[in-house]
């Protein structure tokens, strides 16, 4: 994708790798032996989002493989016939069709979820400042609000917390905040993740991240931006350097 192969500009996911270590980003990013992984989860996040914040584009972009038995001549027949009229679509298996009608179904049944998806202006809008860029799942111009939605194990306040914390979600609101603010040239006036379980009961909740985490975030990624731009101009992706300290867990305490 466009987006991905754009080298001049970061990122989020491309802070948290060089947050890791400039090697991390180098191998993602700017290696020529180094492949696009699609992984499942992957692939089921994407088709998940497609589903949610674009249902008129599933099928163009989506093909559904038929459960047979590829050890049968017929299976195979059926399968042959498939993938000679799916060009182009990215298959998905029937059990994870399913899953995106479950979370489809609810999204629109939760009264906060649905209220802002209705309201919703923009989809995956890119946003690019001087060598930033973002791309926002939904934006609600009018209001001036980002919207997220994360697909989850647990979407109860304490575990998506805890979840919020692991992947960094206050340094993507920090990012996305800053690059809407200046494309714009007006205030965000909130960020708004919607959290929806990735099996029964397909749990939804709905998260409005504070201003405090938000500086938090800030803080977290700026230093990411100047080692990104350092290693850039001088062309040094180092790794993990020099004798450290072990920090070890302190489990049970």
């Amino acid at each position: 994708m466009e987006y991905h192969k754009n080298t001049e500009k970061i990122s989020k996911s491309g802070l948290d790798l060089i947050h890791k270590s400039p090697l991390h980003y180098w191998d993602r990013y700017l290696n020529p032996a180094a492949q696009e992984k699609k992984t499942p989860a992957l692939i089921l996040g994407s088709a998940v989002h497609c589903a949610v914040l674009e249902p008129s584009e599933f099928g163009k972009r989506y093909a559904i493989a038929p459960e047979v038995d590829r050890r049968t001549k017929e299976g195979k027949e059926i399968m042959t016939n498939f993938e000679a009229s799916i060009e182009g679509l990215e298959v998905i298996s029937k059990a994870d069709s399913v899953i995106c009608e479950r979370i489809m179904e609810a999204i629109n049944k939760h009264d906060e979820a649905s209220l802002l998806m209705s309201k919703i202006t923009n989809v995956e809008k890119i946003i690019e400042v001087d060598d930033m860029k973002c791309r926002p799942d939904a934006i609600i111009k009018p209001l001036n609000l980002i919207i997220d939605l994360k697909t989850t194990d647990d979407a109860s306040p304490r575990a998506f917390g805890r979840s919020a914390l692991k992947y960094r979600y206050d340094v993507q609101a920090a990012f996305y905040i800053d690059l809407y603010e200046k494309h714009f040239n007006c205030k965000c006036e909130g960020f708004i993740f919607i959290a929806v379980e990735k099996t029964p009961p397909f749990g939804v909740g709905v998260y409005v991240i504070e201003d405090e985490d938000i500086e938090i975030g800030r803080a977290k990624y700026k230093p990411d931006l100047e080692r990104w731009r350092e290693a850039k101009v001088n062309n040094n992706w180092k790794g993990f350097t020099g004798i450290n300290k072990l920090e070890m867990p302190n489990y049970g305490k």
